[in-house]
């Protein structure tokens, strides 16, 4: 099943290069770590607010641009992973040292990227939320139905349209159809790429969870977790757009 073969090669891909795997990834989540604490610690976050829901909310309400601001660093230092990791694989790009180059111009390209992909989802879904709106009126359990067939089909989609993620991250132009075209009759793969990336997650999600509350083991296994399952979807990314664009073997 080429589905399993997508994701056996992007798996792959990350634990052959484990090394340059933390190489890119494990200063930018140190950093990412470090900004969320001083930030936390800033605005005067403590386990007691953490425990008391009207406190945490009155604290977020007062304090959303600090909120905001560190959202925002975090992504910036997680695009850094992604698009060094996708430079490393599509132009063997291998890092040099344990601070992999900060290229804020790929990283700016990858969020435009991104952004005008979001958009064209929520277009492409104004015709289908005003039909589901009127299947509503007429039997709840239709539009129900409906709703499950949206939600899969836009997430096709979009599958369809992501490797223009990786080409930005390489500095290589390619258009919305492009990419459309490159990935024409392969809406099953895509379907049945998406249903195991799901239960790979779940899968690591429950491994997580087992070692969560266990001293100094936990906080490392759920950074393993996270790095692998960040990787893992980075790679996938990359396999599909190294495979239906550039053309690759998987």
């Amino acid at each position: 099943m080429k589905s399993w073969s997508i994701f056996a090669h992007s798996f792959g891909m990350v634990f052959r290069n484990l090394k340059q795997a933390l190489q890119i990834g494990l200063v930018p989540v140190v950093i990412a770590f470090v900004g969320v604490f001083a930030a936390l610690s800033y605005i005067g976050v403590s386990v007691s607010v953490l425990q008391d829901e009207q406190a945490l909310g009155l604290l977020i309400a007062n304090s959303w641009m600090v909120f905001f601001a560190t959202w925002v660093f975090v992504m910036i230092m997680m695009l850094w992973i992604v698009t060094s990791w996708h430079r490393f694989v599509l132009l063997e790009e291998y890092p040099q040292g344990w601070v992999p180059p900060f290229r804020f111009d790929r990283i700016l390209s990858y969020i435009g990227h991104a952004l005008m992909l979001g958009i064209l989802m929520m277009i492409a879904m104004i015709p289908a939320a005003i039909v589901m709106f009127g299947l509503s009126a007429m039997s709840p359990v239709l539009a129900g139905v409906f709703a499950i067939i949206l939600v899969l089909s836009s997430v096709v989609g979009l599958y369809r349209l992501l490797p223009v993620l990786p080409a930005a991250a390489i500095g290589k132009s390619l258009r919305i159809k492009e990419a459309w075209e490159a990935t024409t009759g392969e809406t099953w793969t895509i379907v049945g790429l998406i249903l195991i990336g799901f239960l790979f997650q779940l899968l690591l999600n429950i491994m997580a969870a087992l070692f969560v509350l266990v001293p100094i083991i936990g906080p490392l296994v759920l950074y393993a977790v996270l790095l692998v399952m960040s990787l893992v979807n980075v790679s996938i990314l990359t396999t599909l757009y190294g495979h239906y664009i550039e053309g690759r073997p998987i």
